[in-house]
């Protein structure tokens, strides 16, 4: 436990960054869960309506510190060929 006032401080700042990032990933998993479904069903256009926003939220994402450019690029990557894949079936 931090004992010292700075130390204090860096704790209580590291605990408001994490739960930003956490909800930050959580609402990426979701909507990407929610592209991946509507293709599933058959719904190519709302799929596409997800997948964007995905996107620009995986983009935000790894403008801050939230993700690494590299684990963006991948999880879109991922996401758009699934999304793909699911529309050719």
């Amino acid at each position: 436990m931090a004992r010292n006032r700075s130390a204090m401080k860096y704790k209580r700042q590291s605990d408001k960054k994490r739960l930003a990032n956490r909800s930050q990933k959580s609402m990426i998993r979701t909507f990407s869960k929610k592209a991946v479904q509507a293709a599933s069903q058959g719904d190519v256009e709302e799929a596409g309506k997800f997948q964007k926003v995905s996107q620009s939220l995986i983009d935000q994402a790894a403008r801050g510190s939230t993700l690494h450019k590299n684990t963006a690029a991948r999880k879109k990557s991922r996401l758009a060929k699934r999304l793909n894949a699911l529309a050719q079936e």
